[in-house]
């Protein structure tokens, strides 16, 4: 004999927080292809943002600085306060303090794949955690990171650069984001 429920129902459009907002709700962003530049910006992340996801698909570039993650608020993007590593199977680990380190093995026209989260941990403070999980597909290499910074307001935008400032992106790759 089947047991039936009667009268359960999920409905998450209706789900609201204390703002009359979907907290359930992810918005994808516009991709930006990696096709030139020394650094690729999203603006306009909107309040109340608790997780981002940052996706690559295919980014190269055109020297073997590392690239990285750079996160601000309504004053601009931050270079100080963050504490980040990296490794990757071949090799040790890399510190970070401007930054959050994405790469400790880049090779010119090296290619990038994989996903970075940012995570929302206080949101008196401001402080975000990072992690990230990448692999080169023009090399047996898997890269890994972590990392955390705090903010002097509500994170509004971020940046992918690499550490020197002067290497570009130089492949037809794209990078986009997820936030919630």
């Amino acid at each position: 004999m089947a047991t039936q429920i009667q009268g359960a129902k999920i409905v998450t459009e209706e789900i609201e927080n204390s703002a009359g907002a979907n907290p359930y709700s992810i918005t994808l962003g516009t991709e930006s292809t990696t096709t030139g530049g020394t650094a690729i910006d999203f603006t306009g992340i909107p309040t109340g943002t608790s997780r981002i996801i940052v996706m690559l698909v295919g980014v190269s570039t055109s020297g073997t600085s590392n690239q990285q993650i750079q996160i601000g608020d309504s004053g601009g993007i931050e270079t100080s306060g963050y504490l980040s590593t990296v490794s990757n199977n071949n090799a040790g680990a890399t510190s970070f303090t401007a930054a959050y380190g994405l790469n400790d093995t880049v090779a010119s026209a090296g290619v990038t794949h994989g996903n970075i989260t940012l995570t929302l941990e206080d949101a008196t403070n401001n402080t975000w955690t990072c992690t990230s999980l990448l692999a080169r597909s023009d090399f047996t290499v898997v890269i890994h990171g972590a990392g955390s910074k705090s903010l002097s307001g509500e994170l509004t935008q971020l940046r992918i650069t690499m550490a020197n400032g002067s290497d570009t992106f130089d492949a037809n790759g794209g990078v986009n984001i997820q936030f919630q």
